[in-house]
């Protein structure tokens, strides 16, 4: 059986080069026939020009025709049933185009176009090629052109493109290519323009394929399978101005993933599954000019959105389904932006007022099919604006549109010279450029809005409307609004008034402060008069010698209630928080009270401690009129003498009990108490039943009773311990 199988595929072998050799002699023999003799198929267009063209489209062809002119040098064998190339081009020496698309094509074979050595272009797109084989295009040195879009391809070797030193364009899109071997690429050292659209390509083939392409412009890696761009994918394509990653599975990009593109112009990254705008990517791109992010998850532009990107002219930003907010200052870097569109993003309803503000140049905004609900004039550039499209969008029918409704209509007119939407310079020549007229270019065949009648919405063609089909009443919020205005205007006002007041005023003390010293007029003094004056005043404030203190008894009447004492006679009017810091003349006014009131005082008694009790007899001194210096001399034989007679009192001491009683002292001054003359003649009878008052316990005390010396103290020692503390 291997026998035969062997043998078969000798005979085979055989057989091929012996058609081969005939091939060559009816070759040879065609040669030698002149060039009027050369035959032109049916179906078939042959040019006798200087050019040489011949078209054979769709003329049911099997099999390049080898009857042809030899210097034919643009064949067009379009969309005919050629299956091989084999044998068959290798007599046109001349060409320099040849197109083979739309036939069923299965194999190149090897080195079939090893005679073409002149030919700058080759079309072999839309065939039926699994594979580019070793030496597929030798000997096509000189080949600027291939294009072999739309076939089977998954593999190519090596070596397929090892002649192709002069291509600058090569078409692979739309086949099976899942990666490329390493250095397949490599020998396209002149490649301009690289399309690998459309294939199942895992990742970007940058590792010993696209760094030698260190001439490469355009690339194109659209609709792949790519899920990531690593650090350096393009490194060393210095030279490029187009990419185009557009319809892959892109959901994030490393942040040197675009670096080395210095020269980059165009990037499409549209229809991936980028979720935020990838701001720090972009900002390596100084020369970028066009941006296309349509079709991405973005739920917002956040604010510089696109840093850096200073010369960008358009940006393209449609079908974004989960946009909802645009921030005011998203585009405010791009401040050559022309061209934006922002189509199709049905959850976009809010448009920021001062959204392209930063914006001089933009002369083309699209915002169709979005959800927006009211437009106003100041949102947008009117004033350079040259194309303006807004179909497809919810419109509410009111007064917010009705600028809008003026463009559409051409109602720009307006005989009062108001102009409250802002759009009657439209179609007027400008102040600073009078030759410019300024035209927009407006979709108002499609612009339309929704008008609610009787909870009914229907949808309305704006420019079939009529200005009173536009709701626009007096709202009851604008009548607000502008009675608040004057409201704020008059309060504004009445307060600039009372600062100007109060400012005068403040001036005006100010001055008087200032120029006090000159409404001073000098007096003439009198020395005499001045003399006694001052006298005066020193007598008023000479003091006289305060009363020594004294050991007064202590008063237990509450404390010990179970204990007795001498008694002692209270007056009536006497202050129980005595003091002995009392002048002369009020202690004598309070024995006189004393001597009145002494025959009502004789029968009350107050309970005192008898560890404290003091002999009556020490207060006689002062009943009888002696020096007080008397009391340091008679105060040890009485307290003797009080100490071991407790039971028994003597008959002079009781008179001296009853007639020199210890005078009230309190802390009040002399004029709190009325003077009352008719006492001053009690005798030393009234003098002796006088009661010696103790302070009162300090649970009983009022503030009333403290002297303001007293709280001086207190503030000052909490003062000082605050200090110490501190």
């Amino acid at each position: 059986m291997m026998a035969d199988l062997s043998g078969f595929v000798a005979n085979s072998h055989h057989l091929e080069r012996t058609i081969h050799h005939v091939t060559l002699v009816l070759l040879l023999s065609l040669t030698l026939l002149p060039t009027a003799s050369s035959f032109c198929p049916s179906l078939c267009t042959c040019e006798s020009d200087r050019n040489l063209r011949t078209s054979c489209i769709n003329a049911s062809l099997e099999v390049v025709p080898i009857q042809l002119n030899p210097d034919v040098r643009y064949l067009n064998l379009t969309a005919n049933q050629i299956t091989n190339v084999h044998f068959t081009l290798a007599f046109y020496y001349q060409l320099e185009s040849l197109d083979l698309s739309h036939n069923r094509l299965d194999t190149l074979g090897s080195k079939n176009f090893e005679s073409q050595e002149k030919l700058l272009a080759l079309n072999l797109t839309h065939n039926v090629l699994p594979a580019l084989l070793k030496d597929s295009f030798r000997g096509l040195r000189r080949l600027e052109l291939l294009r072999l879009g739309d076939n089977q391809l998954e593999q190519v070797h090596p070596t397929a493109f090892q002649s192709l030193v002069s291509l600058r364009r090569l078409e692979l899109p739309s086949n099976r290519l899942v990666s490329f071997e390493e250095g397949v690429l490599r020998p396209l050292v002149s490649l301009d323009t690289l399309l690998l659209a459309n294939n199942q390509l895992l990742e970007v083939p940058y590792g010993g394929n696209l760094e030698y392409l260190r001439s490469l412009r355009h690339l194109d890696l659209s609709g792949n399978l790519i899920e990531f761009v690593a650090n350096d994918s393009f490194g060393t394509l210095h030279q490029l101005h187009t990419l185009r990653l557009a319809g892959n599975v892109l959901m994030e990009l490393d942040w040197s993933g675009f670096s080395g593109l210095s020269a980059l112009q165009l990037l499409d990254l549209a229809d991936n599954n980028l979720t935020t705008i990838p701001t720090v990517q972009l900002a390596k791109l100084y020369n970028l000019t066009t941006l296309t992010l349509s079709g991405n998850s973005f739920v917002e532009l956040p604010p510089i959105a696109f840093q850096n990107l200073f010369q960008l002219r358009e940006l393209h930003l449609d079908r974004l389904d989960r946009l909802e907010h645009i921030d005011t200052r998203a585009f405010i870097d791009n401040t050559h932006l022309q061209v934006l569109t922002l189509d199709d993003n049905p959850s976009f309803s809010t448009l920021p007022v001062r959204l392209f503000h930063g914006n001089p140049h933009l002369i083309d905004i699209s915002m169709r099919r979005n959800a927006l609900l009211t437009l106003d004039a100041v949102q947008f550039p009117l004033d350079r604006l040259q194309r303006l499209k807004l179909a497809g969008n919810p419109l509410v029918c009111n007064c917010t549109i009705r600028w809008l409704w003026r463009l559409v209509t051409g109602t720009l007119d307006d005989d009062d010279g108001d102009d409250p939407d802002g759009v009657a310079f439209l179609g007027k020549a400008l102040a600073d450029h009078t030759n410019i007229t300024t035209v927009l270019l407006i979709d108002k065949d499609e612009i339309g809005c929704d008008l609610n009648e009787d909870g009914l919405v229907t949808r309305r063609i704006l420019r079939n409307m009529s200005e009173g089909d536009i709701n626009c009443p007096a709202h009851l919020v604008t009548v607000l609004s502008v009675l608040l205005s004057l409201l704020l205007l008059a309060l504004g006002a009445g307060a600039a008034i009372v600062y100007r007041r109060k400012t005068r005023e403040r001036k005006k003390i100010l001055q008087e402060r200032k120029n006090v010293h000159e409404r001073i007029v000098p007096q003439k003094v009198d020395k005499l008069e001045l003399e006694r004056y001052l006298a005066q005043q020193v007598l008023s404030n000479d003091y006289r010698e305060l009363r020594p203190a004294c050991d007064l008894p202590v008063r237990y009447d509450l404390k010990y209630p179970d204990q007795t004492a001498h008694q002692l006679a209270v007056a009536p009017d006497v202050d129980p928080d005595s003091d002995h810091y009392e002048n002369i003349d009020y202690l004598q006014h309070q024995r006189a009270l004393g001597s009145s009131t002494a025959s009502n005082a004789t029968t009350q008694s107050i309970i005192t401690n008898p560890f404290h009790q003091q002999p009556p007899s020490q207060y006689h001194f002062l009943a009888q009129g002696q020096h007080p210096a008397a009391y340091q001399t008679h105060q040890p034989h009485h307290h003797h003498h009080h100490t071991h007679h407790p039971t028994h009192h003597h008959p002079h001491h009781q008179q001296q009990q009853q007639t020199a009683a210890a005078p009230a002292m309190t802390m009040q001054h002399p004029h709190k108490y009325a003077h009352h003359p008719h006492h001053q003649h009690a005798g030393a009878d009234g003098a002796a039943n006088n009661s010696n008052t103790l302070p009162v316990p300090p649970g009983q005390r009022s503030l009333n009773n403290y002297s303001p010396n007293f709280f001086i103290y207190v503030l000052y020692s909490h003062f000082i311990l605050l200090l110490l503390m501190l």
